[in-house]
């Protein structure tokens, strides 16, 4: 080996050790921050979610083997009883269901094969959705981790939501949302993407350089979004966060 050929090796390993350094530091930089952001509300906190979805093959599944993997991943998140399995068939397309209710949190797992008979093409995927009550904020970030490891172990990207819901007493004034909605987008470190308002709604979606993932609306990149509804009946403000989007219904 020549000294040039021991130069560029030498480059090599410490630009991969750089980039590793790079990836683990943003991971805890998010992790950090999101952590942050989403325990801002204490005790306000009425339940949060975490949802993962992914393709898994392209192999239509007997139903005994979606059963398998619904109880698998059932396992691997702490359930090993007490929860339901059903099949639901729409007409070439069936979907596996697991379902868990606990003080805690309720428990949703689908196992969905689709089948396009005019292409010919089979598609299975694999949703987790879990949502947790009265629950501490931080654990909403954890409880993402953990699923994405669970993915991982069975070789799929996994895509994730998580999402977070306060309460606060009384109508926000226009000035009062627009402060919180600047303290949460200054928080993550983002831009204001889009503001739409609606009845009583108001939801402001943001891009972070700082958060890895992203989904676009329209050709503008989001992955924040901060929404206020207000219940007249109950005079309470409910405040919701998620990363990337909120898929909660308001």
């Amino acid at each position: 080996m020549n000294k040039r050929t021991k130069i560029y090796l030498v480059i090599l390993i410490w630009s991969a050790t750089l980039l590793q350094l790079f990836i683990n530091s943003s991971i805890n930089r998010e992790k950090g921050m999101v952590t942050s952001v989403f325990a801002e509300e204490g005790d306000n906190v009425i339940c949060g979610s975490v949802k993962a979805y992914g393709y898994y093959s392209d192999k239509k599944l007997s139903e005994e083997k979606r059963r398998s993997i619904a109880r698998k991943l059932a396992r691997d998140i702490g359930i090993t009883g007490g929860y339901e399995l059903e099949t639901k068939t729409d007409e070439e397309n069936e979907t596996t269901v697991l379902t868990k209710k606990g003080q805690q949190g309720d428990t949703t797992i689908k196992i969905i094969t689709l089948v396009n008979l005019e292409k010919n093409v089979v598609e299975d995927y694999i949703l987790m959705e879990i949502d947790l009550k009265n629950t501490a904020a931080g654990s909403v970030y954890e409880l993402k981790e953990k699923i994405e490891e669970i993915y991982d172990g069975i070789g799929v990207n996994a895509g994730t939501n998580i999402y977070l819901k306060s309460q606060l007493p009384g109508k926000l004034s226009e000035t009062e949302i627009d402060s919180r909605t600047q303290e949460f987008l200054e928080s993550v470190k983002a831009k204001e993407i889009k503001t739409v308002e609606f009845d009583s709604t108001v939801c402001v979606y943001g891009y972070s350089r700082s958060i890895s993932n992203y989904v676009y609306q329209n050709n503008d990149r989001v992955n924040v979004n901060i929404a206020f509804t207000y219940d007249e009946d109950e005079n309470v403000t409910y405040v919701h966060r998620a990363i990337p989007f909120v898929d909660k219904s308001f």
